[in-house]
């Protein structure tokens, strides 16, 4: 299978890659031997800022080495899109890397499954207390198989936000849209103004498809999305999910989009909210980092939760996850090695927790937090409280429950189709369901 690019961090952060990467794809099994005279090095995706500060990965190697001087752990950046090969070529051949950062969920099944993971899960066991979400089922979906911890979870993302533009919510009298029916009010007010209620571009898939997993946790919850997900126990086609979709249909409708939605890409998406020409913009909470790094001149963005379905009965169930994890390769030649510079990183007195969030990510490594500054540490006020309760109340993007098939193909393409008002909630929710059932033989 082939990864797809998906929400692109810009400028400090770039994205990690959607779907689940199989390590046999015509390249035969793993290489199983390793060699220990292999360069020490972390292999991930964070790259540095634009301002010449030193991001959260590269200050935490550098802390490391100066700390190990008999340790010297090189720093390879991935681009977005060149992760997959990159990963999948790495763990199967002589050099994989000592330490690699990826994206949770799919991807440490399948890794896992194929032998490229060291087992961590006594390390884990004794190194879990130092992270805020610890003992929650959101770290667990991101690091566990069979049984078995493969990975720390290190940094989430959130999209259960809109960013909000200040001067734009007083100029136009505009409400702060905590129902989906008070976005369409907004769009009636700024019909004819040249200013978009909502700045969505869905060229790239995944801006739209956000909108309809948002949709899809209130009107059907996680448990029946994970359900529809397995194909056992609930079908995408359900009324929820017709509902949902239908919602976002209806958005498009009542032009709370831009006109081109689904013609252009996320670069253009930012833009447009940047440049002060949309009042509201929902992506995730990796935008903190760009906001760090480029502020827009001429007002003070906010943020705000993602406007709810049913205010009477609001939900509490949040879209997100560990999308940054690192993992020990198992064949590497340097187990030990890279153990310790987990142990080193995770503890937070070495403090390269509070390195990554000062960058604007959300950092879930103990007292992170403290080096959070607005909107980061908002967005880590609502994740905490929802690993924090009782229940599976946290869902990683759709993308990563399913193959790329229904994911990235019919959950992406239709989603920018329904917001463009070119494809009809029926027909949306058909195709989901026909490809779901026929990747699982049905």
């Amino acid at each position: 299978m082939t990864l797809s690019p998906r929400r692109k961090r810009l400028l400090s952060l770039t994205a990690t890659a959607s779907g689940a990467a199989l390590l046999l794809s015509g390249c035969g099994a793993l290489n199983q031997g390793g060699n220990s005279s292999n360069k020490l090095s972390v292999w991930h995706q964070f790259t540095e800022s634009t301002d010449g500060d030193i991001d959260g990965m590269s200050w935490t190697i550098k802390e490391f080495n100066e700390a190990h001087p008999d340790m010297k752990f090189e720093n390879r950046t991935i681009a977005n899109d060149e992760a997959n090969t990159v990963i999948r070529t790495g763990l199967s051949g002589d050099n994989p890397p000592t330490v690699l950062q990826y994206e949770g969920y799919k991807q440490t099944e399948d890794y896992a499954e194929s032998g490229a993971l060291l087992d961590i899960t006594d390390w884990w066991e004794e190194n879990k207390q130092h992270f805020a979400a610890g003992e929650s089922q959101a770290a667990k979906d991101a690091c566990e198989w069979d049984g078995k911890m493969w990975c720390i979870p290190w940094n989430v993302d959130t999209s259960q936000q809109l960013y909000v533009n200040p001067a734009l919510v007083e100029e136009h009298d505009l409400v702060m849209p905590e129902t989906i029916d008070q976005l369409k009010e907004n769009a009636a007010k700024l019909e004819g103004t040249g200013v978009a209620p909502v700045s969505l571009y869905a060229g790239d898939g995944w801006p739209a498809a956000h909108w309809w997993f948002l949709l899809t946790i209130q009107r059907c919850g996680i448990d029946t999305i994970l359900a529809a997900a397995a194909q056992d126990g609930a079908a995408w086609d359900d009324e929820c999910f017709l509902q949902s979709a239908t919602d976002l249909y209806e958005l498009g409708e009542a032009g709370v989009f831009p006109e081109g939605v689904a013609g252009s890409d996320y670069n253009s998406m930012m833009q447009l909210y940047l440049s002060g020409d949309a009042a509201f913009m929902n992506t995730g909470s990796w935008f903190n980092s760009t906001l760090t790094d480029t502020p827009p001149g001429d007002f003070e963005p906010e943020a705000m939760p993602f406007p709810q379905v049913d205010p009477e009965n609001p939900s509490n169930q949040i879209l997100g996850g560990f999308t940054n994890v690192f993992a020990v390769p198992a064949n590497s030649g340097n187990t030990e090695a890279g153990l310790e510079f987990l142990t080193w990183m995770s503890n937070p007195e070495n403090g390269a927790g509070k390195a990554f969030a000062r960058g604007g990510l959300i950092n879930m490594l103990n007292g992170s937090d403290e080096e959070m500054e607005q909107p980061v540490k908002a967005a880590y006020e609502t994740v905490a409280a929802a690993v924090g309760e009782a229940g599976n109340n946290v869902i990683a993007y759709f993308e990563n429950l399913v193959p790329p098939a229904v994911g990235e193909d019919q959950m992406y393409n239709g989603s920018a189709s329904l917001a463009a008002n070119t494809m009809q909630p029926e027909e949306f929710v058909k195709n989901l369901q026909t490809a779901a059932a026929a990747a699982v033989g049905q």
